[in-house]
């Protein structure tokens, strides 16, 4: 017995495929097109249900449904990930990008950027995800320390965005023990003797009879810890950032499961 055809046009019938061979536009959701404007045509084929001449097919014979409204118009512009798109009654979507977190131990002369014209090492040549991850905030070449990464848009500004008041904890090694006398002036909000620029407070606590200072701050201007030190005329030997409380450290130069 001859099996009864789904297909409900020749065109729709030559272009809809299986799964794994439909069109090579299918994509994936990511924070950079969420609210894209693209054709509906473009679109299906992105969610992998025809091909673009097929998908105008399905258009033109009021299959498809935007936001509620059938349209029958091929050439309508829709918002990726803002707008609702249902065809034959069920709904279609890009399949959302998989968030990635990774948390990086960050050594000493690696630098914190995705480019760099002198050739030297950088943070990116140590993360092996297919994603494209960025760090949520930096630490300077000199710097150690853990650094988060993540494809997470809206986490990342959610930690960077100063009304979150997140706190970035260090721990300053010194050439010379730092003074009692002088933790007033590293807490207080200080002017920073270079620029001239008002640093809010923060808090520190001296350890190791003054050799190291561990601080909590609630900025990040540029070289922020280090400049803050050289207005107090001490000089840093090193200086290491901490982990957030909930964040599990690394050893150094590696980089924690993904999750």
């Amino acid at each position: 017995m001859r099996s009864r055809s789904i297909y409900h046009n020749q065109a729709e019938r030559s272009y809809l495929r299986p799964q794994q061979d439909r069109s090579p536009e299918q994509g994936i959701m990511t924070e950079k097109r969420r609210g894209e404007e693209v054709r509906i045509n473009r679109y299906l084929a992105m969610c992998g249900i025809a091909s673009r001449r097929a998908a105008d097919q399905m258009v033109i014979e009021g299959r498809v449904m935007v936001n509620g409204q059938v349209v029958i118009e091929p050439g309508l512009q829709i918002k990726m990930g803002k707008d609702e798109v249902i065809v034959d009654g069920q709904k279609y979507a890009l399949p959302e990008e998989r968030k990635v977190y990774i948390l990086f131990n960050k050594p000493r002369n690696v630098i914190t950027t995705s480019s760099d014209e002198r050739d030297r090492e950088m943070v990116l040549d140590y993360i092996k995800v297919k994603e494209r991850v960025f760090p949520v905030g930096r630490l300077d070449r000199k710097t150690t320390g853990v650094l988060l990464f993540t494809n997470d848009g809206i986490l990342a500004n959610k930690l960077m965005h100063p009304s979150s008041n997140v706190k970035k904890e260090y721990l300053a090694v010194l050439d010379t023990a730092f003074p009692q006398s002088s933790l007033p002036l590293l807490t207080g909000g200080m002017r920073l003797k270079d620029t001239g620029e008002k640093v809010r407070p923060c808090q520190a606590k001296i350890l190791d009879g003054g050799m190291q200072v561990w601080m909590s701050l609630h900025e990040g201007k540029n070289h922020q810890v280090r400049r803050m030190f050289w207005t107090s005329v001490l000089k840093l030997h090193g200086l290491n950032g901490l982990p957030m409380p909930a964040l599990k450290p690394v050893t150094s130069g590696a980089a924690s499961g993904v999750i």
